[in-house]
């Protein structure tokens, strides 16, 4: 996507220095975007030997069919810019294709583009399939962890993110909402039971490692959050937002999300062992459970490793292939956050084993100890 990336902050870069050339008269430009949904109904190919900031480029014209009037026009022809020798950086249309077209106003001037292909449709389809498949397998469970999932994108969407957006701390607000996302999705998904507790404890303790370890990971690196474009996009319309908080609180959230696993499995694993011999000491219940957990530390850190390739797999092929030595791009930041993001999260993993198993260990002991005192 090289193409499409220069063209955009080029554009954006563009757009920045014409804003703040003229402070007085950037003051009264007005500035708004409307999107519609249309259909394509004609494409035609114009010029392929153009140059566009010293790369070559080509022109196409795609004739579309609005849903809804731009400005009086529900038929309009609109001009792309595209890479005549890699199809893969030009959005791909065809006759019958639904596509989002934008409307842009700087001040007098009117401009039209095809944002994107539309695809909504066919993601509430896919998510569709996901909520029957989860139903099916695992019935009422499976409907009160998808309430949870739901729980989950309310407090980051109606209160988590505006409170960032709002000036408050990334650091401290992300935490905050990793405790009541915690306590919201643990009790939905497993119930009100002391194995549940248990499991909530041992990820609140652990949360507060994985900051720890994220926080001291990040200053040794002298990473200052602007490895990735939508940080640096972000800066745009929020110029005060303080990324490096906004990367401490990624990495807290995003270990929330593989610290369930394994609580709540070394927790029942635990309790498990402990039913079938209710005499086990905390001893042995610790070693017993702690195997366990070892096996599935082993399996699920390669889980947690190939996850964070899979999404950073262009930035590794285009790693490979530039023209930079490998020790140059290897020490860039956005390598660096993946670096993090991937050690912290594995190390985090492993600590929440121990924990946890002690926690379960420790208290089902107990729970022995009571009963034989009550049998006495």
């Amino acid at each position: 996507m090289r193409f499409l990336t220069i063209k955009k902050w080029l554009l954006l870069g563009i757009f920045s220095l014409f804003m703040t050339s003229n402070s007085t008269h950037a003051q009264d430009l007005f500035f708004e975007e409307t999107f519609v949904l249309g259909r394509v109904i004609q494409v035609d190919q114009v010029q392929n030997d153009l140059r566009f900031g010293g790369i070559e480029t080509g022109v196409r014209e795609v004739t579309v069919q609005l849903e809804e009037p731009l400005n009086g026009v529900t038929v309009m022809q609109i001009e792309q810019y595209i890479n005549p020798n890699n199809d893969s950086d030009n959005v791909p249309l065809k006759v019958g294709s639904q596509v989002v077209v934008a409307q842009a106003q700087i001040g007098d001037q009117i401009t039209y583009s095809i944002q994107d292909q539309y695809r909504l449709n066919w993601m509430f389809v896919l998510f569709a399939v996901f909520v029957v498949i989860v139903l099916l397998i695992t019935r009422k469970k499976g409907f009160f962890a998808l309430l949870g999932l739901a729980a989950t994108f309310i407090i980051l969407i109606a209160w988590l993110i505006p409170s960032i957006l709002a000036g408050n701390s990334p650091i401290l607000t992300s935490f905050l909402g990793s405790i009541v996302i915690a306590g919201i999705t643990f009790y939905l998904a497993h119930g009100f039971k002391k194995r549940t507790t248990l499991a909530l404890i041992s990820t609140l303790i652990t949360l507060v490692l994985a900051f720890i370890l994220s926080f001291v990971a990040v200053e040794l690196l002298s990473l200052f959050g602007t490895g990735s474009e939508d940080a640096l996009s972000l800066t745009f319309n929020n110029p005060g937002i303080n990324l490096k908080g906004l990367l401490l609180g990624a990495i807290v959230i995003g270990t929330l999300g593989i610290l369930d696993d394994v609580t709540i499995t070394q927790i029942a694993t635990v309790e498990q062992v402990h039913d079938a011999n209710p005499s086990l000491p905390f001893e042995e219940l610790y070693r017993r459970g702690h195997m366990v957990g070892k096996d599935h530390i082993a399996s699920i850190i390669n889980t947690l490793v190939l996850a964070y390739v899979g999404a950073a797999f262009p930035a590794l092929l285009l790693l490979v292939t530039s023209h930079r030595p490998l020790w140059v791009n290897l020490n860039s930041e956005f390598m660096a956050e993946e670096v993090v993001r991937t050690l912290v999260g594995s190390m985090t993993l492993m600590v929440a084993v121990p924990i946890s198993t002690v926690f379960a260990a420790y208290f089902y002991s107990k729970a022995k100890n009571k009963r034989r005192n009550v049998h006495q």
